[in-house]
């Protein structure tokens, strides 16, 4: 969350049976469909991502010259690494509650 406060869903009484029906129709599907293909597809598009980091790391330790290069390639691969998993974690958490409470704005 970006905003700093906790989202709050404000729902109203429903009118009819009907109305209530389609209102956890669409919860439902927001929860059990959009949200876990949401997070699916941040999930493949992050793996791609590091995968290709790591490809890029072994060719540029392959290359290395020295064992002081290639521990100071290791090192920022290491700590890329570490500030992509906590950027991953903050995006997936922003996707959590985005498409949760997309209904409640």
């Amino acid at each position: 969350m970006r905003s700093g406060h906790t989202p709050h869903l404000h729902a109203h009484a429903p009118k009819d049976a009907a109305e209530a029906m389609g209102a956890g129709l669409a919860t439902w599907r927001t929860l059990a469909v959009d949200l876990p293909l949401r997070l699916a597809a941040e999930a493949m598009r992050f793996t791609g991502r590091r995968l290709q980091a790591q490809a890029d790391h072994l060719v540029g330790l392959a290359r290395c010259g020295s064992l002081n290069e290639a521990v100071g390639l290791q090192t920022a691969f290491v700590t890329k690494g570490l500030t992509d998993y906590r950027q991953e974690a903050t995006t997936l958490s922003h996707d959590v509650t985005e498409t949760a409470f997309a209904k409640a704005a």
